[in-house]
């Protein structure tokens, strides 16, 4: 068989039925059965005889035969579960209507629900009824007679009263048209209903109107039917009449409108023979079909029948074989069964979608196997994959473009660089392009294929595409591909584009460089970075600041000046852009000042450190004075700075800044080091001018032995006036000075001689001054020699009547001191801790007299700021300070027991031995540095220290003083004595 436009394809197999009860032996039940009309409900199929039988067949093949007419059976038609008949039961014309329950089995037989007389509901004709059909809702029925009429009734068909007496007459009796062949109801909207007539030379639609006036009808193009030779579907509404040469479908809700014209389509199957009968299982179609045959064995057989199965979503042809010429068709539940004349019952077993799919890919029937797996129920799993092979196909083939399509269709199946590889030669760019398209489409690209399909795009010179392609992306959820779209587009030069991109994604250095390293748009530029926020202002400013202030520089300080009056705190740090004006001193300075005059006194703290840098970067360039010094840089050093500073000082080689902060932060020696180093005497001799007390002796001798090292004859001038300042002070001795000058061979007699003579008529002076005080303490010490000689080998008047104590009336025993205290034995006792033979009141009144003089911070703070060290060393040995060792140990406080008229005081004296030993040290390293004639003008303090006022034995007592512990005792050190 070979139809046109049809393809045919072994998708079925032909299975003979065995019975079930005898595995080995054929199924033969039906065997001698006369089918004429058939019809399946469920899982049965019944099968009715002209002579009035009914053969019900269960899809188990399982068998139940019943005689529903005694005289003949014209039509059978089911709905819902029950069975409705057309038949005559005797010779007359009576056709009876019944409804038969099959559930329901009563001696053997279904049992009746309903008996209808149809002939006297057509009363005009004695035609017997040959045809009906029931819509499955069971609220119509209608009825065709053999002489064309055609009756309906609408309402319950089981249990109105109506059915036997109510009916419409829808179509009238035609002795030209013959018998209805065939009935179909399709219910629509509106109470719109549609009955299909078929008749063997005619097919005809009639409307009704709530089931009782036929609104339209319509005379279709198909030539009519036997009753075998059309199925209907009330699902879809669509009826398929079979003519010798063509299949007609058409559809009930095409029908309602009388004047649409040519109403359903047909197709070209089994076309110029003879159409034996048609069944539709699903979106099958098994048609039988007479054929004249080529062989023949018998007489009879002249003629044989073939069955053709069609898929008529897919246009191919399924099963096809040859049968005897006389053979049934009928469905039993989803299996076409076939039965034969002789009684044989075979069946059409459909194969798996696996199967016919394998059997389509071998064949290379691509596009076949692609429509099945479409329809099919499972056949998206397989669809990716004959999609592959089908595209495998084409490309074998040369032609790229169709395999491309295949292609696409394998996405998320077929890795992508398998059809990649294949497509990157340049004569099949574009059809990669398509391919990469639907990848980027289905969200399956990487990065890699977007920077290949961009680049293809360019290479072709697609610039619209490309630009599509980006926007489609920048509209997409997958921003991190646009560092990469971005570097494309600038590659190819697409730099408006770029810029664009950028910008939308806030990546705005790679914006900045595009317009203003190839576009070259630079107050574009600066316009883009004021509208940035502040810190990304001074980060771009200080990339792209250098180009701008060569190409838009009043554009460039506009904008800097507006953001720093908007912006003037510390995290918005302008001062960082200083770099980008080095070069340019005019710029700079306008930028820097205006940067100051914005800022207020609690930020400028915040700047000062960039401010000092940026004016030492610019230190040799400058004119620097007194003035600008102090104003520029000067001022803005503090405690927390100075490190920061020095070191940037010591960096760019800043001498005065240097001078500046060593001197503030009382570093003379290392200021002295660094002139020393840099050979600048004049230097030097400004720094001893300028040091404090405390620090001139020591840069002064280190002044004088660079001098004895480094001075010239040149020099001289200079050289005079260190000297006259030295002699001034007296901190060194002229001798050392001597020494040190001495060194130097360059120098001449004549720059110490007025030194020298002033000082030697110094010592001149001092030294007549020296014999005069010797002179007056000697004098000084024969009058106390004399008072102490009285007190020894004098008597003595003792008159104090009341103790010094308790200031109670004295009772002896008692203690008399030289003092004039007395005291009771027991409060002498009580008071005397220490063991003491001194007199309590006055020894408390003398150390709390003498530990306020001679306090030993107050010693210490004198001592370092005096000029003449011996001299206040002299004066406090006079008040005692190295005294007895008993009366300057550690001792607890004791209290004071008298009060400010003479009671005894408690008061620790501060020079202990650790610190007399301490303060002798101190004394004896700064004595040595003192002129002879002020150590000789030291008194001696009396070596006798012992109490001449203790009236008992005391006075026969040594002194204990230890003379080790006197820093004078001690050769001396000085080398001039």
């Amino acid at each position: 068989m070979t139809e046109f436009g049809w393809r045919r394809f072994n998708f079925f197999d032909r299975s003979t039925v065995y019975d079930k009860e005898d595995p080995r032996q054929k199924f033969l039940g039906l065997k001698d059965v006369a089918v004429d009309c058939w019809c399946s409900s469920g899982g049965s199929v019944y099968l009715g005889e002209t002579k009035g039988g009914v053969f019900q067949l269960t899809n188990q093949f399982g068998e139940y035969f019943w005689k529903a007419y005694q005289k003949s059976l014209a039509s059978l038609h089911s709905a819902d579960k029950y069975l409705f008949s057309i038949g005559e039961d005797d010779e007359t014309v009576n056709t009876l209507l019944k409804i038969w329950d099959p559930e329901r089995v009563e001696k053997n037989t279904p049992h009746v629900m309903r008996t209808i007389r149809m002939s006297p509901l057509n009363p005009a004709s004695v035609s017997p009824a040959c045809s009906i059909a029931v819509h499955s809702s069971l609220q119509a029925v209608v009825v065709g007679y053999a002489d064309g009429t055609v009756l309906f009734y609408q309402g319950d068909v089981l249990h109105d009263k109506g059915l036997t007496s109510k009916w419409v007459r829808v179509r009238d009796a035609s002795s030209i048209e013959g018998a209805v062949t065939g009935l179909a109801i399709a219910t629509l909207p509106a109470s719109k209903t549609v009955i299909f007539v078929i008749t063997q030379k005619h097919v005809y639609s009639y409307v009704l109107e709530n089931g009782k006036t036929v609104i339209a009808h319509k005379k279709h193009d198909a030539n009519g039917a036997t009753a075998d030779c059309w199925t209907f579907d009330e699902s879809t509404g669509q009826l398929i009449v079979a003519s010798r040469e063509m299949l007609f479908f058409y559809d009930a809700d095409q029908c309602i409108d009388a004047d649409s014209g040519e109403i359903g389509r047909c197709l070209q199957l089994g076309r110029g023979h003879e159409k034996l009968q048609l069944v539709a299982n699903g979106q099958y179609l098994a048609l039988l079909t007479k054929h004249h045959s080529l062989i023949q064995k018998e007489k009879d057989s002249e003629f044989m029948t073939m069955l053709s199965v069609y898929d008529i979503k897919g246009q191919y042809v399924g099963f096809s074989c040859s049968l005897p010429n006389l053979c049934r068709l009928f469905i039993a539940g989803n299996t076409m069964l076939i039965l034969s004349h002789d009684g044989l019952l075979s069946e059409l077993i459909e194969k798996n979608l696996a199967t016919k799919l394998d059997i389509l890919v071998k064949k290379n029937m691509f596009d076949v196997a692609v429509l099945i797996a479409k329809n099919s129920k499972d056949g998206v799993d397989y669809l990716k994959g004959i999609h592959a092979k089908y595209g495998d196909y084409l490309y074998g083939k040369g032609d790229y473009e169709n395999a491309i399509h295949q292609y696409k269709e394998t996405i998320g199946m077929l890795e992508p660089s398998y059809v990649m590889k294949r497509y990157l030669d340049s004569s099949k760019i574009k059809e990669l392009c398509i391919y990469l398209e639907c990848l980027h489409d289905a969200k399956k690209d990487n990065e890699h294929q977007t920077k290949i399909l961009m680049n293809a795009y360019a290479k072709q010179g697609e610039k619209k595409k490309l630009i599509e392609f980006v926007n489609k992306i920048t509209d997409g959820s997958r921003p991190s591909r646009m560092r990469d779209v971005f570097e494309i587009l600038l590659k190819w030069n697409y730099l408006p584009e770029a810029s664009l991109l950028a910008t939308k994604f806030q990546m705005h250095e790679d914006a900045l460089n595009v317009i203003i390293h190839h576009m070259h748009k630079y107050t574009m530029g600066v316009n883009y970075i004021s509208r940035m926020p502040v810190e990304s202002v001074i980060e771009m400013s200080g990339k792209y600041g250098r180009d701008l202030l060569l190409h838009a520089k009043e554009d460039l300080m506009i904008m800097l000046w507006e953001k720093i009056r908007e912006n003037s705190d510390s995290k918005n740090n302008f001062m960082r852009l200083l770099d980008i004006f080095m070069g340019d001193m005019e710029s700079s300075q306008a930028f820097l000042n205006h940067v100051l005059s914005q800022t207020n006194k609690e930020e400028i703290d915040k700047l000062i450190i960039l401010i000092l840098e940026y004016q030492m970067r610019t230190f040799e360039t400058k004119e620097w004075t007194e003035e600008s010094l102090r104003e520029d840089i000067f001022k803005y050093i503090n405690k927390n700075n100075e490190e920061d500073v020095l070191q940037m000082a010591q960096l760019f080689d800043c001498t005065p800044v240097i001078e500046h902060i060593l001197m503030r932060c009382h570093k003379s020696k290392e200021l002295m080091m660094y002139h020393q180093k840099k050979e600048d005497l004049d230097a030097i001799i400004r720094l001893c001018h300028n040091c404090s007390i405390e620090e001139k002796r020591h840069l002064w001798l280190d002044a004088l032995t660079f001098i004895g090292k480094h001075a010239t004859a040149k020099n001289e001038p200079v050289i005079i006036e260190l000297l006259k300042e030295i002699e001034s002070s007296e901190l060194i001795h002229p001798l050392v000075v001597l020494e040190l000058l001495a060194k130097n061979e360059h120098l001449t007699i004549s720059s110490v001689k007025d030194f020298l003579i002033t000082w030697l008529r110094k010592q001149q002076i001092i030294i007549e001054q020296d014999r005069t005080t010797i002179a007056d303490n000697n004098k000084s010490m024969v009058e106390l020699d004399s008072t102490v000689e009285s007190l020894k080998f004098n008597p003595q008047i003792m008159q104090v009547t009341k103790c010094s104590a308790c200031d109670t009336p004295l009772q002896l025993p008692t203690v008399h001191f030289l003092c004039k205290h007395a005291y009771h034995v027991h409060c002498f006792e009580s008071y005397n801790t220490d063991g003491s033979d001194q007199c309590p009141a006055c020894q408390t009144t003398y150390h709390s007299s003498r530990d306020e003089e001679i306090s030993y911070h107050k010693f210490q703070k004198e001592l370092a700021e005096a000029t003449n060290g011996m001299e206040l060393i002299a004066m406090y040995l006079q008040r005692g300070l190295f005294d007895e060792k008993k009366k300057w140990k550690k001792h607890e406080a004791r209290k004071d027991p008298f009060n400010s008229t003479g009671r005894i005081s408690t008061n620790a004296n501060p020079f202990d031995d650790d610190e007399i030993t301490t303060i002798s040290r101190t004394m004896s390293t700064v004595s040595s540095n003192m002129a002879p004639s002020r150590q000789r003008s030291t008194t001696r303090r009396d070596e006798d220290s012992t109490n001449p006022f203790f009236s008992s034995d005391s006075g026969n007592k040594k002194n204990s003083y230890d003379e080790s512990k006197n820093p004078f005792g001690e050769p001396s050190t000085n080398p001039f004595d």
